[in-house]
């Protein structure tokens, strides 16, 4: 089966990606679109604050979205770094031109299911009571996001471009390594290679819906 694209994949399953993303960024998350991406602007507890904790509860759980491999490239001319999908690789690369994600399994962060959960069908309902009830709420979170899921490359290859003479996992680990933001397992599988599990801490993209918009 042949690869889906990164782009492909955001757009038929109607993702938003996340540019620059954070570990306090999960379900309920209330996030301002701006031209560089999104920035948290709190949760919704915070204006929603006669919610049960219950209701915010959230679970961690297989995203069934594709049944083959996810592939990204990133170019990496004239940097030397790299800090995407939660992998962090804090220097050594000036000899990589590249490196190409090939995710394998995707898990997704979401409400927990059931009455008295949070849902987009629970959530509009008590948003629009704020917007009577107390106008200068609601003008604080009208056009912003609100996260309802979000998604993870819990496991994936990542595989370097450079010249076959280049040890990159030496250059990495000259430069103080490469690590999972949030924990998570990573092992070099060859001088231009590795792999991650358990990678869940830091999403890639969200699903979700804007406030005050149809």
């Amino acid at each position: 089966m042949a690869a889906l694209k990164f782009p492909a994949f955001l757009r038929k399953h109607e993702l938003q990606l996340l540019v620059v993303a954070t570990e306090d960024i999960g379900p309920g998350t209330v996030l301002d679109k701006k031209k560089r991406g999104f920035l948290p602007q709190g949760h919704l507890r915070e204006v929603l604050d006669d919610r049960a904790p219950r209701f915010w509860a959230v679970v961690l759980r297989r995203a069934n979205l594709t049944q083959g491999t996810i592939e990204r490239t990133v170019a990496l001319t004239g940097k030397s770094s790299l800090d995407e999908m939660g992998v962090e690789v804090g220097g050594g690369l000036e000899r990589a031109s590249s490196v190409r994600f090939a995710i394998t399994r995707v898990s997704a962060r979401t409400f927990g299911q059931g009455t008295g959960r949070a849902s987009k069908l629970a959530l509009l309902p008590l948003l629009a009571e704020r917007r009577g009830s107390e106008p200068a709420v609601w003008r604080s979170i009208k056009g912003k996001w609100v996260v309802l899921e979000t998604y993870h490359a819990s496991e994936a290859t990542l595989t370097f471009t450079a010249a076959t003479s280049v040890d990159l996992e030496a250059d990495v680990n000259a430069a103080g390594g490469a690590r999972l933001r949030g924990g998570g397992k990573l092992r070099w599988t060859s001088r231009r290679s590795f792999t991650i599990a358990q990678n869940n801490s830091v999403p890639f993209a969200f699903r979700g819906f804007r406030v005050g918009t149809r």
